[in-house]
């Protein structure tokens, strides 16, 4: 009968299983195929005093499945606190690691059990165990938005700048996650606010993909770089400007970024005229093929009013034109904001240019002037508009 002992007990049949149990028809020892013992499926259904009667009857409190997993285990992954608290109380063991190497740390961090996590630390458990991705307990936690967990974590010891195999910290997997209340708790526990991960994500340009305007307010409060770049060449101000995210861009004006800043200059002056070469050749002139996130493309001395220029975002001109930027301000190759306006076919964008005194005669490298490009594109509206 112990077949059917296991099979009422996976299946809840509650009562069977006690008067099974009772009538002493059952070997507590038997395993089903998936070498799971009884005990596994009354501590995974929480029935505490079945799983006291079994301990009684000599069954194993730490016999591992063929998953390697225990009926402890079990206990935990169900969120079965008292059956849990009882198994260890009862000496089970706290070292099991399942296939992907989480430790019952691991568990409880994703889950928040604090209480059983608790006297898992009282009882010496290793907070910074990393599992097969290198993940800790504490990265769990932040990732699965579990605040008092993380607290807990962290008054115990644990490391609060640890990073997974992707290079991503607790504030980074926080932040992916959207936790306010996990991310200040790291803040201001010491978390970096300016590592990045190994994509060169930094948690203020992440929180600039999602447009997260309040996170990205505490973020820049705390002292986050708005300038540090990704391996794209992306920091998060370039990012916001070429996205239109006008709030973000004056988020950022407002705590110190020069309106006029501009990207690092190379000395190569050829690779500068890269972007409008392909301006004269190709037939799509997208926005997404303009700027694109994997362009790898390096665009040396280009200021926030290039980026705008190109995108034809007119509004963020506007905002960068009004907080002072330099409406003629050129490039490494020498190219100006008319130069990518033009060339793009932005009309509403040529004329804002042109209003606000845009010198319509500056030339670049290649010793060409704004009207090159649109005399090359046939855009005859703007050519009257340079020529008026």
């Amino acid at each position: 009968m112990s077949m059917p002992f296991i099979i009422a007990c996976e299946s809840g049949k509650r009562k069977i299983a006690e008067i099974l149990l009772e009538k002493n028809e059952v070997d507590v020892t038997y395993t089903d195929e998936k070498g799971r013992t009884a005990l596994h499926y009354i501590a995974h259904n929480g029935y505490l005093d079945l799983a006291k009667l079994l301990l009684q009857s000599g069954a194993d409190i730490d016999y591992e499945d063929h998953n390697g997993e225990t009926p402890f285990y079990f206990a935990c992954l169900k969120k079965q606190k008292q059956t849990a608290l009882y198994l260890l109380e009862n000496g089970a063991k706290t070292t099991v690691n399942d296939l992907q190497g989480n430790s019952l740390l691991h568990l409880l961090a994703r889950t928040g059990q604090k209480e059983v996590l608790e006297k898992l630390l009282e009882q010496g458990a290793e907070i910074d165990l990393p599992n097969n991705a290198s993940e800790t307990p504490l990265l769990v936690a932040s990732a699965w938005r579990n605040k008092d967990v993380v607290q807990l974590l962290v008054n115990n010891g644990a490391d609060i700048n640890t990073t997974d195999n992707m290079g991503n910290s607790p504030l980074i997997v926080a932040v992916y996650s959207k936790s306010l209340p996990v991310i200040k708790c790291l803040i201001e526990n010491g978390a970096d606010v300016n590592h990045s991960n190994h994509e060169g994500n930094s948690p203020l340009l992440i929180a600039c993909y999602d447009t997260n305007r309040m996170l990205i307010n505490i973020l820049v409060q705390q002292g986050a770089d708005v300038l540090i770049t990704s391996k794209n060449g992306l920091s998060p101000i370039w990012y916001a400007c070429a996205h239109n995210q006008k709030e973000i861009v004056s988020l950022f004006l407002e705590n110190g970024v020069d309106v006029n800043y501009c990207q690092p200059v190379t000395g190569d002056n050829d690779s500068m005229n890269s972007y409008l070469d392909w301006v004269e050749s190709t037939t799509n002139l997208s926005i997404d093929s303009a700027y694109s996130l994997n362009h790898s493309y390096s665009y040396a001395g280009e200021s926030l009013l290039h980026v705008a220029s190109k995108n034809g975002h007119l509004s963020m001109l506007t905002l960068l034109i009004a907080r002072g930027a330099e409406i003629n301000i050129q490039d490494e190759s020498g190219n100006t904001a008319l130069h990518y306006a033009t060339s793009n076919g932005k009309k509403d964008v040529v004329k804002f240019l042109l209003d606000n005194n845009a010198d319509r005669t500056l030339v670049n490298t290649k010793e060409q002037k704004a009207i090159d490009y649109t005399t090359t594109k046939g855009f005859n509206e703007i050519v009257e508009m340079l020529l008026g």
